[in-house]
């Protein structure tokens, strides 16, 4: 077997085992909590940390959501994932910070990431990532209105509990395709009262699979169709697939559909090299009434080069190339 065909199999295996690990742990998980977002494309940091490192700059991804307009304590959720690659190294740091909010339940997580980037050809990265989160709750239950006002199980409020919690991921990415398997809560979460011994939040395991491949219609147009799987053993499974289209690199339009009968529209402003800004609005469709107004987000997004050094290593460029064509090259999966 030739290098570099040996290379490729060995992460192509690499790959595959990483993703039955995942699949693995998510045999017997559900999830009633996880993070949903219709902008899942432009930072997956939340969901995978192997995502660390992949647009080779420092990158700042802040952004809201407010679901369910006019229903009152709707849920919302408010992010900051800060990622970059450490100098002339093929490793990466970053953080994440959420706030959740749905009715009398509020969760902040803090999220320490850290990946590592392996070459498998010319044109192909995967990158493994491992994530160690703090997540604080309280849970206000004695704020509930309820039928029975002796009610013990909502007599007691839950306050300032922390759980800790673990997660990994895979990576692999070429400049006109990625895809991604991950689990970023490995432990399973379940807070209780001291009074009734009674589960009042319970959050267990998701795993995800995340693809998208970019098609060149032309010089100025580009099309990125993507899908995003949250995979839960119950009945209640989750795929968004998503169609983007890009015009001179200045702006993408597209559409979203989630299997819960959910439909978003996005659009994505680049304001300038180095700044992105996406809104996009979620509305249900079907014959099942909405009592809603739809569900809002908006997210920044900035990478800057300003702060890392040249890393050629980090880039889809063949073996010998000059200093002129290297800056030339397609430097990280944000130029799809």
């Amino acid at each position: 077997m030739l290098p570099g065909r040996k290379r490729k199999y060995r992460g192509w295996q690499l790959i595959k085992l990483v993703g039955l690990i995942m699949l693995f742990f998510s045999l017997d998980a559900v999830s009633q909590a996880d993070m949903i977002s219709s902008q899942y494309m432009n930072s997956q940091l939340m969901i995978n940390p192997a995502y660390a490192g992949v647009r080779n700059s420092f990158s700042v991804n802040v952004l809201s959501r407010q679901q369910w307009m006019g229903i009152k304590d709707a849920p919302s959720t408010y992010a900051i994932n800060v990622h970059s690659p450490l100098n002339k190294r093929m490793a990466s740091l970053g953080a994440s910070l959420l706030h959740y909010k749905n009715g009398p339940v509020q969760n902040s997580e803090f999220t320490a990431v850290y990946s590592y980037l392996i070459r498998l050809n010319h044109q192909m990265f995967l990158s493994l990532g491992m994530s160690a989160k703090i997540s604080h709750y309280n849970i206000g239950l004695s704020s509930l209105e309820v039928i029975e006002d002796n009610d013990p199980s909502f007599a007691q409020n839950i306050e300032n509990s922390l759980k800790p919690n673990f997660g990994a991921g895979a990576f692999v990415y070429s400049p006109n395709f990625y895809f991604g398997v991950s689990m970023p809560q490995i432990l399973n979460t379940e807070l209780s009262q001291d009074e009734t011994g009674g589960a009042v939040l319970e959050v267990y395991r998701t795993a995800y699979l995340a693809s998208g491949y970019a098609y060149s219609i032309n010089k100025n147009v580009v099309v990125k169709p993507s899908f995003l799987a949250r995979l839960r053993t119950s009945a209640n499974h989750s795929f968004d697939v998503n169609v983007q289209m890009m015009y001179k690199n200045l702006f993408w339009i597209g559409a979203s559909y989630r299997t819960n009968n959910t439909f978003a529209s996005l659009l994505n402003v680049q304001v300038s090299k180095s700044m992105a800004v996406c809104y996009s609005y979620d509305f249900s469709i079907g014959s099942q009434p909405s009592f809603n107004s739809g569900s809002h987000e908006i997210s920044l997004t900035i990478d800057s080069n300003s702060f890392i050094r040249r890393n050629r290593d980090r880039r889809f460029n063949r073996k010998k190339v000059t200093k002129k064509e290297e800056d030339k090259g397609v430097q990280s999966i944000r130029y799809f």
